[in-house]
């Protein structure tokens, strides 16, 4: 462009103040007097661009200045500008700088109060704690007070204890010399004591077998219990088998007697003499019955006729006697004869009238016997327990045993021993599944610890029909029937009932 000199401007950072040339600053100054005219009509800050010269003229002094001063202005005020941008950018970043730092003052003058505050707590702690300690200090005075006291006292007890300690030593000089009078004493004494501890473990040895006589004196009593017990058993059984024996043979010699006294009767009058040995066969039987019957402790009067009114063992009631016009009708075809000579063989005598009666009160007797419960309920079985006095099988103490313990394979059947009334069929605490079974004469029956009961109460049973099954139910310890005969409520040995069938 010529002759033109560009201007230094130098733009300030951060606000720093602009610096111009010494001749800039004037002719700015001149050029913007000179040409306030030309430029009167355009606002401060335009950017107006110079007049471009023609191409063929040669730009003169005062174009050339005008273009100087308007460029210069130019520049100005871009300069203007962006100071004054700077400018608000400072003052807006110093209001943010002021207003943290009001915020950190009034931080802080928050905390200068929190402090204040704290230290006149503190401060007041301090002046309680120096209270606390000068009332301490006080305390300690007394208490030191307090502690020369009871030093003072300590050495008064100090010296005490040291002449009690004197004393003591003499008393135990005297005692060492009692010592060795006791230690010669003693070792009499143990002389003496190893003589009583042998007379002691004699006595001991000689009580072992005091006891020990006693237990085998108790072993023999059992023994001779048991003894005499199986002794009455065998007495009973040979009863009952000379019983069983003289019922067969008395069944046939009644059979044969009562033919031979119908035809002595019908043929002629009998002799006195010739039914004796018949009567003392019936009598001699009626005592063997009678006695087994007393043994098995069944009262024999209760067991006698029926009584005309009163109810069997099956419910029934035995009907009155017929008149003696109407004991049945009568018959047969006619055959003449000798009315006197048939009247007196008809006639009975005394002798045949005393043994009809005994073998009446004979075959009164033989049916009791059938109607009793004789026998097992078992076929096969073993003895485990016998009647009376036992050894509990589960507390191991002497205890009562009212009946026997059959065993046998579990769920063997069990058979009624004897016709009569079921009385109670179901469960009974320590017997377990048990069946009562009511007997004539007062008699009662029980089968306890059943697996299974295959009779009802009321149900009337016979000789040999099924009541359960053997099993270990209540208070058992293994598979075993509780068999068990009561006389009027009251329990008997009930071998004196097995094995009499």
């Amino acid at each position: 462009m010529g002759g033109r000199t560009e201007a230094r401007s130098d733009v300030p950072v951060g606000g720093a103040e602009r610096r111009w040339p010494a001749w800039v600053a004037g002719s700015c100054a001149g050029l913007m007097l000179w040409a306030a005219a030309p430029a009167a009509g355009q606002g401060l800050g335009q950017n107006v661009a110079p007049p471009q010269p023609a191409a063929t003229a040669t730009p003169d002094r005062e174009t050339l200045l005008r273009m100087l001063a308007e460029e210069m202005t130019t520049r100005l005020v871009t300069a203007l500008s962006i100071q004054a941008r700077s400018h608000a950018a400072e003052v807006a970043t110093l209001e943010y700088r002021l207003r943290q730092a009001e915020e950190r003052l009034e931080r802080t003058e928050t905390a200068r109060e929190r402090g204040e505050s704290a230290h006149r707590e503190d401060l007041k702690g301090m002046r309680e704690l120096l209270a606390r300690a000068e009332a301490a200090v006080g305390g300690l005075g007394a208490s030191q007070a307090a502690m020369k006291a009871a030093l003072d006292e300590r050495d008064q007890d100090a010296n005490r204890l040291k002449l009690t300690l004197t004393r003591a030593l003499g008393a135990l000089a005297e005692a060492k010399q009692d010592a060795r009078t006791q230690r010669a004493a003693a070792d009499a004494a143990a002389a003496a004591a190893g003589d009583v501890e042998l007379l002691r473990q004699q006595a001991m040895a000689a009580v072992a077998d005091l006891d020990r006589a006693r237990q085998q004196s108790a072993l023999l009593a059992a023994e001779r219990l048991r003894l005499a017990r199986e002794a009455d058993e065998l007495k009973l059984e040979k009863a009952s088998l000379q019983i069983d024996r003289d019922l067969a043979f008395g069944e046939r010699d009644a059979m044969s007697d009562r033919l031979q006294v119908v035809a002595l009767q019908v043929s002629q009058p009998q002799p006195a003499s010739e039914p004796a040995g018949l009567e003392t066969r019936a009598l001699e039987r009626l005592g063997q019955i009678e006695q087994f019957l007393s043994a098995t402790g069944i009262n024999v009067g209760k067991l006698g006729a029926p009584v005309p009114g009163a109810k069997t063992s099956t419910g029934t009631v035995v009907p009155p006697p017929l008149p003696v016009s109407r004991q049945g009708g009568r018959g047969g075809p006619f055959i003449p004869g000798n009315l006197q000579s048939l009247a007196d063989r008809q006639k009975p005598t005394e002798a045949s009238i005393r043994m009809e009666r005994q073998l009446d009160r004979l075959e009164r007797v033989e049916r009791v016997l059938r109607v009793l419960p004789l026998g097992a309920p078992l076929q096969h079985y073993s003895f485990e327990s016998g009647f009376g006095p036992r050894s509990d099988p589960f507390r191991k103490k002497a205890a009562i045993h009212e009946g026997v313990d059959l065993a046998a394979p579990m769920r063997t059947p069990l058979r009624a021993t004897g016709p009569g009334t079921v009385v109670h069929a179901g469960t009974k605490a320590a017997y377990g599944k048990t069946v009562d079974i009511r007997h004539a004469g007062g008699l009662v029956t029980r089968y306890a610890h059943m697996a299974d009961i295959k009779v009802r109460d009321g149900e009337t049973v016979r000789r040999g029909d099924i009541v359960g099954l053997l099993g270990s139910t209540g208070r058992s310890t293994g598979p075993h029937v509780h068999y068990e005969v009561m006389v009027d409520g009251r329990p008997v040995d009930p071998v004196r009932f097995i094995g009499k069938k």
